[in-house]
């Protein structure tokens, strides 16, 4: 999830192709036209250590690829429905050189009212983003053992090793948002630097491993 070249990309070209739009009118109630909609493509995540000391591990991401087919994209990780933006119609793994990132290929209507998050998407202000999911498996890099069973602290040295709480076998994905300071700066239109604190270590037992990942990220940074 973090400090590797990160670019934040252009929107994809405003004529999808067939395939492109079979997959969008899989999911659209009335038929859709590549006139009059409009796609951007997202990495909503990768497989990077992130601020919080947590990382997707590659196998993640993969399984959470087709988990985000057919989810929403929102503002602020606000669940509600007056607040979706777009769609997600295509999602797929990439690999970056070192990094593996989830890509998600999104779409909304051309409408009046939605003209000026097209305009904010195509100037690069709406830009950043972090995802909503939850794992079942949180484990400690340095022992294995699943994270708060054992005495490891994330963000801390081991010898010549780091403590990372290594994030698989996701269960579900809820959404991904636009927000103004995720957790990886690598995360955007195709998470810049964070002032929140650290997850107490004891987080994802309570949690019992069920993680809404960003959503209690973004929570802490909105307290702090």
């Amino acid at each position: 999830m973090y400090q590797v070249s990160k670019t934040a990309g252009a929107p994809l070209p405003a004529d999808p192709d067939e395939r492109a739009m079979q997959a969008i009118n899989a999911l659209a109630i009335q038929p859709l036209t590549s006139e009059t909609v409009y796609r951007f493509s997202l990495r909503a995540c990768d497989d990077q250590v992130d601020r919080d000391g947590e990382r997707f591990t590659a196998d993640c991401l993969r399984a959470l690829a087709p988990m985000y087919i057919g989810k929403t994209i929102i503002m602020d990780h606000s669940w509600s429905a007056t607040n979706q933006i777009a769609r997600v119609y295509n999602a797929e793994v990439v690999q970056d050189g070192a990094v593996t990132y989830l890509r998600a290929d999104a779409y909304l209507p051309r409408t009046e009212s939605t003209q000026p998050i097209i305009d904010k998407l195509a100037a690069g202000i709406l830009r950043e983003v972090s995802v909503g999911c939850s794992v079942n498996r949180a484990t400690c890099s340095i022992c294995g053992l699943p994270y708060s069973s054992c005495d490891h602290r994330r963000g801390e040295r081991y010898g010549e090793s780091l403590c990372v709480v290594e994030l698989s076998e996701p269960t579900d994905a809820y959404e991904i948002s636009f927000v103004a300071v995720p957790a990886q700066p690598a995360a955007g239109v195709i998470m810049a630097a964070s002032n929140r604190k650290p997850m107490s270590t004891r987080d994802l037992d309570a949690c019992k491993r069920a993680i809404e990942i960003e959503k209690i990220r973004f929570t802490e940074v909105s307290n702090d």
